[in-house]
């Protein structure tokens, strides 16, 4: 699969990471020389010093033959020229990083579509979904859907509340009513964990259980978790610019009491009037003294989404210190994200940076692979894939199988139907399988359930 980037910036470089661990075509542009003589050095990847909306790049001969072209620049008008221009030359699809768009209409659409952009994807509404989502659901830090949105893996944090912690997945197992989940992963500070049955649950683990959407209330049942928060959240909000306001704006929707800071007085005013119940306050997050007056000690949630990572670090910090049990730190640089959640009482940090290139990893994936889902800081990945009539595994009890090892089939999704498999399980054609496995091990894995693939 032949990649051409546009953009080496803090998203690019962390995308190119990525994709330089996989077998392909990588060319990147950027008018930085010095990043791409960095990433030359250390990836030995095609580059080329220029601006990506230079007329001359429509001539370009690796613009022609490119399956994917990704315009992830700082600016959103230069990606959508360089859209156009790549598919002008011969660029199969498409993907536009634009910060300042709204899809939600079908005009909207069909303009992208004359722009020649097949995705667009806006790092900020990426950001604010996820931290709504989090607020909405507490002690949830990652989620991916599955088979259209039909099946989910969801990362718990166990607390004190969970009635999980402490007993072996077995145990759990054996409780449950009627076992509708399976608990494919388990992160415990910096180790990620595939676990058998006699794996005992922790307290501070992340445990990700796959289950179908449907089945979700019975999961934080089962967790010990309440099935619904009648009661609105309080949320504070650390900073004023286009992410936090459009977080504010999804929170105020869902009825819950939100108070922004904004230490910019003009800004202050300007979201004052695009909010409708938020009470925007004018002073620096940071500010003990102001916290306090506002009632930081009654905040069910602090999060800090300024542009300054040490300032949303230390305002989360301050918060917790006045009683905050829930605070979540926007980060820049992915690297800190491990140490804060593993040494400092801050909840959750939350990189736009590894969201967006998690996001655009999806549409980067080898053909036999429909979704992807890799966990944050580790090795370990959930690849769906569709069986074919190709397949040799079929109609056979997976215990007679010759899976590679450290390769899990984890669950099958068969006409809708949610199947967690033991070894007599077997294997159809049309069956959505999802399989755990080391990023390295990936190959292997396609190979095996895809014998065709090369």
């Amino acid at each position: 699969m032949k990649i051409v980037i546009a953009g080496a910036g803090e998203v690019g470089y962390h995308l190119i990471e990525n994709l330089c661990k996989e077998n392909l075509d990588i060319f990147v542009i950027d008018t930085n020389a010095a990043v791409l003589n960095k990433l030359k050095s250390q990836y030995n990847i095609n580059t080329d010093h220029g601006n990506i909306i230079d007329s001359k790049y429509i001539k370009k001969s690796h613009l022609k033959n490119t399956d994917l072209f990704l315009a992830i620049t700082n600016s959103d008008e230069t990606n959508m020229i360089a859209c156009k221009s790549a598919k002008e030359a011969g660029a199969k699809k498409t993907i536009a990083r634009i910060r300042q768009v709204n899809l939600d209409s079908t005009k909207n659409h069909f303009s992208l579509e004359s722009l020649g952009i097949d995705w667009v994807i806006n790092p900020v509404a990426l950001v604010a979904d996820e931290l709504f989502k989090l607020v909405l659901t507490p002690n949830i830090v990652d989620n991916h859907e599955f088979s259209n949105g039909t099946v989910n893996i969801t990362g718990y944090k166990m607390t004190d509340h969970s009635t999980m912690v402490g007993h072996s997945i077995k145990d759990i197992e054996k409780k449950a009513y009627k076992l509708f989940f399976n608990i494919g992963i388990v992160q415990r500070k910096d180790m990620t964990i595939i676990p058998k049955k006699d794996e005992v649950i922790q307290l501070g683990d992340v445990v990700y259980f796959i289950y179908q959407k449907s089945d979700y209330p019975n999961l934080r049942r089962t967790i010990g978790y309440p099935t619904s928060h009648s009661k609105s959240k309080h949320v504070f909000i650390n900073g004023g610019g286009n992410m936090g306001l459009q977080l504010a704006n999804r929170l105020e929707k869902a009825h819950q009491e939100v108070k922004v800071i904004e230490k910019r007085l003009a800004r202050s005013y300007d979201i004052a009037e695009k909010l409708q119940k938020s009470l925007v306050l004018n002073f620096d997050g940071t500010d003990l003294k102001q916290l306090s007056a506002e009632g930081i000690d009654n905040a069910d949630y602090f999060i800090s989404v300024t542009d300054n990572e040490q300032v949303n670090i230390t305002s989360c910090l301050i918060a917790n210190e006045q009683g905050v049990q829930r605070t979540i730190s926007l980060i820049k640089q992915p690297e800190l994200i491990p140490i804060i959640d593993q040494n400092t009482p801050i909840t959750l940090g939350i990189s736009p940076r590894i969201l967006t290139a998690r996001y655009l990893l999806r549409y980067i994936q080898d053909t036999h692979i429909f979704s992807y889902f890799s966990i944050i800081n580790s090795q370990i990945e959930i690849l769906e894939m569709h069986l074919e009539e190709s397949s040799t595994c079929l109609n056979i009890p997976i215990k007679n199988l010759e899976i590679p090892e450290n390769i899990i089939i984890s669950v099958i999704n068969r006409n809708e139907e949610f199947i967690i498999p033991d070894g007599n399980s077997e294997l159809s054609v049309g069956d959505i399988i999802l399989v755990i496995a080391h990023r390295l091990d990936r190959p292997k894995a396609i190979h095996f359930f895809h014998p065709d693939s090369k």
